[in-house]
């Protein structure tokens, strides 16, 4: 892929200026930063083009084509010279730039902190941006790639280069299948909860879909008014109504993919990623006694230090998580434990979702999290900094549980 366009908009320039030159020392993209008159007309542009598509007839937002992902600053108050621009927020340039344009994802700063970490791992459920990062965070190499990992840094981040491809190809996808029901399409079974690709309704309810699954790709963009994933507002509904299929599919899409690293994801139960699904079965370890096999697992990537069948459970579109992921049912029943493992020679590892790495569980600290399901147990590093900055892992009291 050629490198990506990057947009990033801000009240403040000289700041969103320092982003890009930090940015720049390790991203291979393209980054421009609008000033704050090109801000202010981006966001008028935006405006525009979502009042006149209320009247049923499709007016996307011209101009911006180019990019293909979008940082934008939450607090957009220091844009005072057009009162429509200076009191929107980076909330609402992400939704209404869902909406009306085709820029990629959107990456919204500073709207829950400016360097924290989420110990309820639902806080961003609602967000309308892709992804919420604090602006120290947006500068950390992390965000950027899918290994080597030191110190800060939150499993549930993607490698934001990587996202844009992603994204793209899962659009397609649900451009294709518009008019198929999303659950059988996403491989998920609602009615057999024998099936080993059952999924709980209290997960598949967050979507809207009720039982039987029967809901389309077009139907979840068409009828996601009051989901809490991506609200469609009830004067915008005029506009999905009269979006072309592409533009629908890239509206479905955001609510789809907001779903599935929101909320599938994280409660790793009908599906999971790779270190928690060898945390529950550590005889996938081609070498489970071995340390080193343990930290090749901080990856976002598939590590070649589990057994080489495991990607025969894979789900089989990989572009529709960020990272690899697995059947967690279909897995158990293909690896029982062997009869002579012996799990007094594991290393007693647990998975830390603020570092990205497995250390041992007495250097870690537990907390409930507030994750749907029976597990939901979490492992932190804690006491870390981010750049320079101390790491606020909010609420505290979840530390003291």
């Amino acid at each position: 892929m050629n490198k990506i366009n990057i947009l990033i908009l801000d009240d403040e320039y000289e700041r969103a200026c320092s982003w890009k030159v930090m940015l720049s020392q390790f991203v291979d993209a393209n980054i421009t930063v609008f000033k704050q008159d090109e801000v202010s007309n981006f966001i008028t542009e935006l405006h525009r083009s979502r009042l006149a598509s209320r009247a049923g007839n499709y007016s996307p937002a011209i101009g911006y084509e180019e990019y293909n992902l979008l940082i934008v600053d939450y607090d957009l108050l220091g844009l005072d010279e057009k009162a429509s621009a200076a009191w929107s927020t980076g909330a609402e340039i992400a939704y209404t730039a869902r909406l009306m344009s085709s820029i990629g994802p959107i990456v919204v700063v500073n709207q829950y902190g400016t360097c924290n970490f989420d110990l309820t791992m639902k806080r961003t459920v609602s967000s309308y941006a892709d992804y919420d990062v604090g602006s120290i965070q947006i500068m950390d190499q992390g965000l950027w790639k899918s290994s080597d990992f030191t110190g800060f840094r939150p499993w549930h981040w993607p490698n934001l280069l990587t996202e844009v491809e992603r994204i793209e190809q899962f659009r397609a996808f649900i451009q294709e299948n518009l008019d198929e029901p999303v659950m059988k399409t996403l491989g998920f079974e609602l009615e057999n909860t024998d099936a080993q690709n059952y999924l709980t309704y209290d997960i598949a309810g967050v979507l809207g879909v009720k039982s039987g699954g029967a809901r389309t790709f077009r139907d979840i963009a068409l009828k996601s008014l009051g989901l809490s994933v991506f609200n469609i507002l009830d004067k915008d509904k005029p506009i999905i109504e009269c979006m072309p299929p592409e533009q629908l599919a890239r509206v479905s899409c955001a609510i789809i993919s907001h779903w599935l690293e929101k909320v599938v994801l994280p409660n790793q139960q009908a599906i999971a990623d790779l270190p928690h699904i060898v945390s529950r079965f550590p005889w996938i370890l081609s070498n489970p006694t071995d340390r080193s096999a343990w930290e090749r697992l901080s990856t976002i990537g598939y590590a070649d230090v589990v057994n080489p069948t495991l990607s025969t459970y894979a789900v089989k579109n990989a572009f529709m998580y960020s990272r690899p992921s697995f059947w967690v049912e279909e897995v158990k029943e293909a690896y029982p434990v062997p009869s002579d493992f012996d799990i007094s020679q594991v290393p007693d590892f647990v998975f830390c979702e603020d570092t990205s790495r497995f250390i041992e569980r007495d250097k870690a600290s537990s907390y409930p999290s507030d994750l749907i399901g029976y597990d939901n147990e979490r492992w932190v590093e804690g006491e870390l900094q981010c750049s320079g900055n101390d790491v606020s892992y909010e609420p505290q009291a979840y530390l003291l549980m």
